[in-house]
This record gives C-alpha cells, sequence and structure tokens, in this order.
C-alpha cells in the first residue's frame, strides 16, 4: 500500500464519519483512519485528520468533549428532538379559571420569566422553548441571567438560570430530566409544575430536586393569575464551561437578539 496524502486522509476520515451518524471520538476516528492506512506515519495522519477537523467546520460538528459528528446528523438530531419538544409545549390542558377553556405551557412562558425577575433570581429574562436551541437536550422554556447591577459593591460573574415548564400535570419525570440536563450549562435550575400534580408525584419531585439541587416550583393552571410558589430552592450549581458555549452558540445563531439583551 502507499502512502495516503491529506487528500485521501481526509476522505477516509469523512467516511468514518458517516459511518458513525451518532458522533465518533478524536482517537477512535484517528484509530480507524490508521487502520485503513498501515503504510502512511502517525504523524501524518494524525496531522491530516486534525486539519480536516478545524478547516471543516461547517460540515464537522464538536458536538461534545473530544467528539465529532457530521452536521448533516446533528441537524437531522435537531430536527427530531425540535419536534418533540414543541409537540410538548403545545399539548392542551384544561384551565382552572372560567375564560379560558384549555390552556398549554407556552402560555406561562412569559409569567415566569417575569417572575424570575421580580423576585430577583435573574435581572433579565425571557421565555425561549420551543425549538430555538434544538439540540438532543432540549430547549429551555424560560432561560434568565442574573447579573450585578451599578450599585453593587460586590460584583460577580453573570450566573445562568433555566426553567423547565409542564402544564400537563402527569410529565413530572419528563420536567425533572430536562431540568438536570439543563444544570450542564446552567447556574441554577428550576421545574415548574401545576400545583394539580399528584400528591406521590410531588412528593417524589421534592426528594429528587432536594438530592440533585434543582429548583422545585407549583402554580395554578390560571393564565392571569399563575400564583408561582416555590416548593424547594435550587442550589447553585457550577455548570461544564463547553456547554455553557455550546449553548450561547446556539442561542446565537437562533436568537442573537435574545442573547444580547441577556448578556
Amino acid at each position: 500500500m502507499t502512502k495516503l496524502n491529506r487528500q485521501q486522509i481526509h476522505e477516509r476520515a469523512l467516511v468514518v464519519l458517516e459511518q458513525n451518524p451518532q458522533g465518533i471520538r478524536w482517537s477512535d476516528l484517528l484509530r480507524a483512519v490508521e487502520a485503513t492506512a498501515p503504510d502512511t506515519p502517525h504523524n501524518s495522519v494524525h496531522g491530516g485528520v486534525h486539519n480536516l477537523l478545524t478547516t471543516r467546520s461547517s460540515e464537522i460538528v464538536k458536538v461534545a468533549r473530544g467528539t465529532y459528528q457530521l452536521a448533516k446528523f446533528m441537524e437531522a438530531d435537531d430536527a427530531a428532538a425540535s419536534a418533540k419538544e414543541m409537540e410538548t409545549g403545545t399539548t392542551p390542558v384544561k384551565a382552572d379559571a372560567p375564560g379560558y377553556e384549555t390552556l398549554t405551557e407556552q402560555d406561562f412562558y412569559a409569567s415566569f420569566a417575569e417572575w424570575l425577575e421580580e423576585n430577583d433570581e435573574a435581572t433579565v429574562a425571557a421565555p425561549l422553548g420551543g425549538s430555538s436551541l434544538g439540540g438532543k437536550w432540549g430547549t429551555p422554556d424560560v432561560i434568565g441571567v442574573l447579573k450585578p447591577r451599578a450599585q453593587d459593591i460586590f460584583k460577580f460573574e453573570p450566573q445562568i438560570v433555566t426553567a423547565e415548564i409542564k402544564a400537563v400535570p402527569g410529565q413530572p419525570v419528563v420536567a425533572f430530566g430536562q431540568a438536570v440536563a439543563y444544570r450542564l450549562f446552567s447556574h441554577r435550575s428550576y421545574i415548574v409544575v401545576p400545583n394539580s400534580t399528584s400528591s406521590d408525584d410531588m412528593n417524589r419531585l421534592k426528594s429528587l430536586c432536594s438530592i440533585h439541587g434543582v429548583g422545585l416550583v407549583t402554580f395554578a393552571l390560571n393564565k392571569d393569575q399563575p400564583d408561582y410558589v416555590v416548593i424547594v430552592l435550587p442550589a447553585n450549581a457550577s455548570p461544564d464551561m463547553f456547554y455553557v458555549n455550546n449553548m450561547l452558540e446556539r442561542l446565537k445563531s437562533g436568537e442573537p437578539t435574545l442573547l444580547n439583551k441577556l448578556f
């Protein structure tokens, strides 16, 4: 066999990425390419693969530390996740108050964002939800940032606050899983569920939130008077900066105006 040139190394690496639609770690990608080119020096393969990953960013995405995926596969994953998120967000529920026959969780995004600001949990907060960020880990329904004010003596780093709202009382496990996932990129994360959630589910949520540091808030299915009540306060977390920047890049791409508003 002959030694591969850089273009041929690129082609072999792209084939490996095509064969791994869920993504592949850098070391595994390197070994897979080397296995097809035993006569090519390790340094040449290493340099060729590294060059591909750094120059073809529109085609290849770093989805986690040391893990790469073809952009077309990530976009397909995002589309599927976004469709599921939109379906959940628009599921109708019966309202508690007269005047509204049905409501959806999207009806409470704006009021909870206001609640975060009014209770000094965030300096600025806004609805997000739907499919704005996409991704397997979903999109927070509400996102906010707590920033130091001009008059504050002690200046601190901005803190990201996220919330997952579920208007359907029977979805506490889904809400908890998403709120925990948001802790990858937020300092505080909330679950917001109807106060009509069964006592058994509520007790489980209280315990899980206390153990994992997630905030728990209940509300009435009344668009005009949701009456948000804190059940468990969130614990401050140290988010993973890789995922913070990943989320902010998504926000910059999907909601640039909101990014400027928050930061």
